[in-house]
C-alpha cells in the first residue's frame, strides 16, 4: 500500500466512519478496514488494473459506479460497497466473464456434497468438470459464484475450444479457462520485470501469450513461477501436484538453493510435497522466488531414483544393509585411517548443525583438518576476507538495493545464480538507479545496465586496476600515494586494448562511481572463483574506500550456495576453525582443543581440490563425501571411501559404503543468508524410508568407534553448543582496515572477448552436488534454452 502524505483523513465506508491514510484507494482503504469489495484482476503490490469491473462501489455526489481500485480517497468521502443495485451489476459482470469459462460446475446445484461424496463421479464432460479443474477448491471463480449467490449464468457459454499446451517446462497452459484478468503479465512486467507475457491478438480471440508466438523458453521466461501462483482459475497450472487437491499443510521455511536464502511456503497432503508456493486462498504470501525454489524441491525429494536405505559393497554389487550394519562396517574401517590419511567433503546445502557436527568428527575422532565443500573456492582463504569485510562493513538488507544511487556488478549471472537479487537490480534500474554491467560475456543482466562492460575472459583483476588508475587521477593524499605507487607501471590505453573495451566506456563507468553517493558492488564468481581472487577482493576494497563516503558504500559477494559462508562458520574448512577462527593461532587452538577435549593440529588441511589431487600413498587414502562431486573426479586410489548422498552418482561406483541422506525439507537447523541473518528453518515433511541427516549419520558413526561428545538427542542441542562457542551476533573485532589494500599487476597476457557463455559459467543448477539437470528433464529443457 503505497501512502503519499503522511496524514489521514476522515471517509465513511458503509455509513461507519473510518480514519484513513491520504493517498491510497478506496479498496486499499476498505481492505485496511476489514471490508470486503470483491475482485478479479486487483492483486496487492501491483499497479490497478481496473480491468474485471467487480469492484465498483457508489460514492457520494459521483455519478456511475466508480471502481474501488483506481478511486483515491479524498476527505469527508462517502462509500457504498454492499447495495441492492451493485449486487445486481456485480452479478452482471461476472455472469458476462463466466460466458467464456466453463461454469458447469460453478451452478452444479448438487455441488456442494459433491467433494465429500461423489468425488469420483463425472458430473459434466472432462472439458468443463468440476474435477477436472486444477484449481477446485482453491478457485477464486467458486468464491465469487458462492459472494453473490449465483445459481445460473444466462448465457449460453461460449467454449473457445484451444488445445490446452502442456510442452512447457513445469506447467501447463489452458486458455480455455483463462478470465484475460491480466494479473500474470502484469505480475511479469511489474513484480519479477521480465516481460515475457503479453495480451496477444484482439476481441474475442484475445489469449495471454508470448510476442510472435514463441515458445516460453524462446521468449526468456525465467521459470520463477509467479505467473502460476497469481492465477485465479487454473489456466496456468503446476504439473506437480496438479490433481492431488487441496494440500492438508502449509509449512513456512527456507530454501538453500542459493545464498539468499528465501522464505518459501511448502504446501504437503499426505507427507508429499504437492507444490512450493502460497498457502490456500492467497496468491502473493510469500512472494514469488525463482526456478529452483519453486520446481525442485518437490521433485528431488520424490525422485524414484533416491536412494532410501543404507547401501555396503559386496564385489560389483551393492547390498542393502540395516544402519548398524553399515555404521559398524564403516567405523571398523575408518578406525585404520585416523589422521592426515582422511578427509571429508560436506555440502554448503547442509544446514549449521550437519556442518559443525561434520568438522567435529573430522577433527576429534579422525585428528584431521582435511575439511572442505563441494563447491570450494579455490582459494579458500576468500572467505576468511569476505568474513572481514562484513565485519567492517555489516550487509546491506536485499530490499536496499533499490535505494542505491549506482551498481557495479562484476563476474556474475544474477538472474541464473541469484534471481532475487537480480530482481531487485531491475527494480532499482526502473527507479533510476545507474547500473554498470562487467563481465566477459552477455546475460540477462546487461539488458538492465547503462554501461555494459564486456571484457576479455579471465581480466577481471586488469579491469578492477584499470578503474581504480582512472579514479586515483584527482586523489591526494598519503592515504592513496602506496595505491598509485602500485598502479604508476599501468597505461591506460594498453589496459583498454588488452581488457577489448574501448577508453569512453572506462571513463563512463568511472564517473558514474565517482558521482555515486550511494554505491552498491555486487561481486560474483566471476571474481571469487577466479584464480586472482584475493587480489581482485583487495581491489574492490579499495574502491569503496576511494569513494566520498566510503560507509555510505558496501561490497555485496554472491556466495552461490545456500549455506556457504555458514559452513565455513562452523569450521568446515582446512585452516579455520568454527568462528572463522584461525587454526595456526596458539590462543583458537588452545580453546577449541579444551572445548573437544584432544589436542588438535595446528596445520591447515588440504582444500577439496588438494585432497581429489593428492589421492593415494603418502596422501589420501579414505574420504568422506556428503553429496556427489561435480565433474565426477577419479577416486580410483581410495582404500576405503564413503558418500551420504540422495542418489547414487558418478562417483558412487569408488564408495565402500553408501548412507542415505535427507533434504533440507525433512529436517530442521539453522542456515546463515547473504545478508548474514541467521535464519531457522522448519521440518516440512518426515524422511523417508531410512534416511539420516548428516549429523546423525556421525554421531553414530563417533560412538562406534568409540568417542566421547557425540551424544546427541537433536539439531538444537548441536546449536546451542555452536552458540556457546562462537560469536553468532558478529560483534568480532576482527575486521579490515579502512586503508587501502596492496595491489598487484598482473603481466599483460592474450585474453579471448566472449559474447557466450561458452563453458565459463559456474553450474548453479545442482543440489548437494547432484546436477538437477540429469535429476529433472525440465531443468534440462530450460539450460539448453
Amino acid at each position: 500500500m503505497e501512502v503519499k502524505t503522511g496524514k489521514n483523513i476522515s471517509i465513511k465506508i458503509d455509513r461507519k466512519k473510518f480514519s484513513v491514510p491520504d493517498g491510497i484507494t478506496v479498496l486499499e482503504a476498505a481492505r485496511l478496514k476489514n471490508i470486503y469489495i470483491p475482485t478479479l484482476c486487483w492483486l496487492e503490490n501491483l499497479v490497478p488494473y481496473g480491468g474485471c469491473r467487480l469492484c465498483i462501489v457508489e460514492i457520494k455526489n459521483m455519478r456511475g459506479y466508480p471502481i474501488a481500485c483506481t478511486t483515491p480517497v479524498v476527505n469527508k468521502m462517502e462509500v457504498t460497497t454492499n447495495s441492492t443495485g451493485l449486487k445486481t451489476l456485480r452479478r452482471e459482470i461476472l455472469e458476462l466473464i463466466l460466458s467464456e469459462h466453463p461454469y458447469t460446475c460453478l451452478v452444479c446445484k448438487d455441488k456442494n456434497d459433491c467433494t465429500e461424496y461423489m468425488h469420483t463421479t463425472r458430473k459434466v464432460s472432462t472439458t468443463t468438470g468440476c474435477n477436472y479443474c486444477a484449481n477446485n477448491g482453491d478457485c477464486e471463480l467458486q468464491d465469487l459464484v458462492d459472494y453473490l449467490e449465483i445459481s445460473d449464468v444466462k448465457y449460453p457459454v461460449t467454449y473457445r475450444g484451444i488445445e490446452p499446451e502442456r510442452n512447457n517446462p513445469f506447467y501447463d497452459l489452458d486458455y480455455n479457462l483463462c478470465i484475460l484478468c491480466g494479473r500474470c503479465v502484469r505480475i511479469c512486467s511489474e513484480e519479477r520485470n521480465s516481460e515475457v507475457l503479453a495480451f496477444t491478438q484482439r476481441g474475442d480471440a484475445t489469449i495471454v501469450g508470448t510476442a510472435f508466438g514463441e515458445s516460453q523458453i524462446e521468449a526468456g521466461c525465467e521459470f520463477c513461477g509467479a505467473c502460476i501462483d497469481v492465477c485465479p482459475t487454473g489456466s496456468i497450472s503446476e504439473k506437480m501436484g496438479k490433481w492431488v487437491g487441496l494440500p492438508d499443510k502449509s509449512t513456512e521455511t527456507t530454501c538453500l538453493f542459493c545464498s539468499v536464502g528465501c522464505t518459501i511456503n511448502v504446501n504437503s497432503k499426505g507427507n508429499r510435497i504437492i507444490n512450493v508456493g502460497p498457502k490456500t486462498g492467497k496468491r502473493i504470501n510469500p512472494p514469488q522466488i525463482c526456478v529452483r525454489g519453486k520446481f525442485v524441491p518437490g521433485d528431488i525429494v520424490h525422485h524414484p531414483d533416491r536412494v532410501l536405505n543404507p547401501l555396503i559393497r559386496k564385489g560389483d554389487k551393492w547390498i542393502e544393509a540395516s544402519w548398524k550394519e553399515a555404521i559398524s562396517f564403516t567405523a571398523g574401517n575408518l578406525k585404520q585411517y585416523v589422521g592426515d590419511k582422511f578427509g571429508m567433503i560436506g555440502s554448503p546445502h547442509d544446514y549449521l548443525e550437519d556442518n559443525y557436527i561434520l568438522q567435529k568428527f573430522t577433527r576429534k575422532v579422525m585428528r584431521s583438518n582435511n575439511l572442505d565443500m563441494l563447491s570450494a573456492y579455490p582459494n579458500s582463504k576468500i572467505l576468511e576476507q569476505i568474513h572481514k569485510y562484513n565485519n567492517t562493513f555489516p550487509p546491506i538488507e536485499l530490499d536496499s538495493i533499490k535505494d542505491t544511487d549506482t551498481i557495479l556488478i562484476i563476474g556474475s549471472n544474477g538472474s541464473v545464480s541469484h534471481p532475487i537479487i537480480e530482481n531487485r537490480i531491475r527494480k532499482a534500474y526502473r527507479n533510476g538507479t545507474k547500473i554498470i554491467f562487467a563481465n566477459p560475456y552477455d546475460n540477462r543482466t546487461s539488458s538492465f545496465s547503462h554501461n555494459a562492460l564486456i571484457f576479455k575472459n579471465g581480466e577481471e583483476l586488469l579491469l578492477l586496476h584499470t578503474l581504480l588508475s582512472v579514479l586515483l587521477r584527482n586523489k591526494n593524499g598519503e592515504e592513496t600515494k602506496n595505491l598509485k605507487l602500485q598502479l604508476q607501471e599501468l597505461d591506460f590505453n594498453s589496459a583498454c586494448n588488452q581488457l577489448g573495451i574501448s577508453a569512453s566506456q572506462v571513463n563512463s563507468a568511472v564517473n558514474l562511481i565517482s558521482d555515486s553517493k550511494k554505491l552498491l558492488i555486487l561481486a560474483g564468481d566471476g571474481i571469487l572463483r577466479g584464480s586472482n581472487c584475493i587480489d581482485s577482493f583487495n581491489a574492490l576494497y579499495n574502491l569503496q574506500l576511494l569513494q566520498k563516503n566510503p560507509d555510505n558504500c558496501r561490497i555485496m559477494f554472491l556466495l552461490s550456495e545456500g549455506n556457504y559462508y555458514g559452513g565455513t562458520f562452523t569450521g568446515l574448512n582446512p585452516g579455520l576453525l568454527p568462528g572463522f577462527a584461525r587454526i595456526d593461532n596458539k590462543k583458537n587452538l588452545k580453546k577449541w582443543s579444551d572445548h573437544l577435549k584432544i589436542k588438535l593440529n595446528n596445520t591447515p588441511g588440504l582444500s577439496r581440490n588438494e585432497m581429489i589431487n593428492n589421492i593415494g600413498k603418502d596422501g589420501i587414502e579414505s574420504l568422506f563425501v556428503f553429496g556427489d562431486i561435480p565433474g565426477n573426479p577419479d577416486l580410483s586410489g581410495l582404500k576405503f571411501f564413503v558418500q551420504q548422498n540422495m542418489f547414487l552418482t558418478g562417483i558412487s561406483k569408488y564408495a565402500h559404503v553408501f548412507f542415505p541422506t535427507t533434504s533440507f525439507l525433512e529436517t530442521r537447523g539453522h542456515i546463515i543468508n547473504i545478508e548474514r541473518k541467521i535464519k531457522k528453518t522448519k521440518q516440512v515433511i518426515k524422511a523417508p524410508g531410512e534416511t539420516r541427516t548428516p549429523w546423525k549419520t556421525l554421531s553414530l558413526l563417533a560412538q562406534a568407534m568409540p568417542d566421547e561428545g557425540f551424544k546427541i538427542r537433536n539439531p538444537e542441542d548441536i546449536f546451542k553448543e555452536l552458540q556457546s562457542q562462537t560469536d553468532l551476533s558478529f560483534s568480532s573485532n576482527n575486521k579490515l582496515g579502512k586503508t587501502c589494500l596492496p595491489v598487484k599487476l598482473m603481466p599483460f597476457k592474450k585474453g579471448k572477448k566472449h559474447t557466450k557463455k561458452e563453458g565459463l559459467e559456474y553450474n548453479y543448477f545442482h543440489y548437494s552436488g547432484n546436477d538437477l539437470s540429469t535429476l529433472i528433464d525440465d531443468i534440462k529443457k530450460i539450460k539448453k534454452g
